[in-house]
């Protein structure tokens, strides 16, 4: 499968809750480079437990839409909105979130590189601000309120 395919083919798993399928479509040594977290995860044994569980956990009703997928050779990309509810724990290295039960409507970009049929190297980027603002933890509006003078 070229690389366009294996992203398609990724999405649809992904859309499908199918965690072992997804996961076999990455290389056994793969690098993921989860770029608003500052993680770099290793292996996919440790993207399936630090990344897929984080959010299929956090967001089990989550669906990928509006996806755009171009690239050539063995680079690939595709865009697309990540939206679900907040129904689960989101865990996280500062501790954990208890569920609000609020949508989230994220926008993100996802990179990979494709060799031999498997993403061997991948770089996600997502807006967590975004995200925490939609579920009502933090206030933008409140956080840049004009201050009286």
């Amino acid at each position: 499968m070229d690389a366009k395919t294996i992203i398609r083919k990724g999405i649809e798993l992904w859309n499908a809750h199918d965690r072992d399928g997804y996961l076999g479509l990455f290389d056994d040594n793969v690098v993921f480079l989860d770029q608003p977290r500052g993680q770099q995860l290793t292996g996919r044994e440790e993207l399936g437990t630090s990344f897929y569980d984080l959010w299929t956990d956090a967001y089990p009703d989550n669906e990928l839409k509006d996806l755009v997928v171009f690239g050539e050779g063995d680079l690939v990309c595709f865009q697309g909105r990540f939206v679900g509810t907040h129904t689960g724990v989101l865990r996280s290295p500062a501790g954990d979130i208890p569920p609000t039960g609020k949508p989230v409507d994220s926008p993100f970009v996802f990179i990979a590189e494709v060799r031999n049929g498997k993403m061997t190297r991948v770089w996600i980027y997502y807006d967590r601000l975004l995200m925490l603002e939609q579920e009502g933890i933090v206030s933008l509006d409140k956080l840049f309120a004009q201050q009286p003078a």
